[in-house]
């Protein structure tokens, strides 16, 4: 029942994300869709990869995601649900993307606006 509530959460945040985030041209990020699948769309958009510089304090799944290429990768949890962080640039904008389970399905995103 706690997997469930914190799946409508993140699937809640996300739908509200999606919204808020439309005039970025980030609306066809969409809850389920696989990160990896998604990754040639953001680069196409001019986002850019935030590579880990400190990926060795990081997991060792996260050390296993950035070793086969997925070097935008923060971190990750392997736990009940396997979740990890990956970051992208676009000129003063840093993308978060957060997924869940082994498959790397978008649970939701966020773009911050640096100063």
């Amino acid at each position: 029942m706690q997997s469930l509530l914190k799946l409508i959460s993140l699937t809640l945040t996300l739908a509200l994300s999606t919204h808020a985030l439309a005039d970025n041209g980030l609306s066809f990020i969409k809850p389920g869709l696989i990160h990896q699948n998604l990754r040639p769309s953001l680069l196409a958009k001019g986002w850019q990869p935030m590579p880990n510089r400190a990926i060795e304090n990081s997991s060792l799944y996260a050390q296993e995601m950035h070793a086969l290429g997925l070097v935008e990768v923060v971190d990750c949890i392997s736990m009940e649900i396997d979740a990890c962080t990956f970051q992208y640039r676009k000129k003063n904008q840093v993308l978060t993307i957060k997924t869940i389970t082994r498959q790397g399905e978008v649970a939701s995103f966020k773009v911050k606006t640096l100063p």
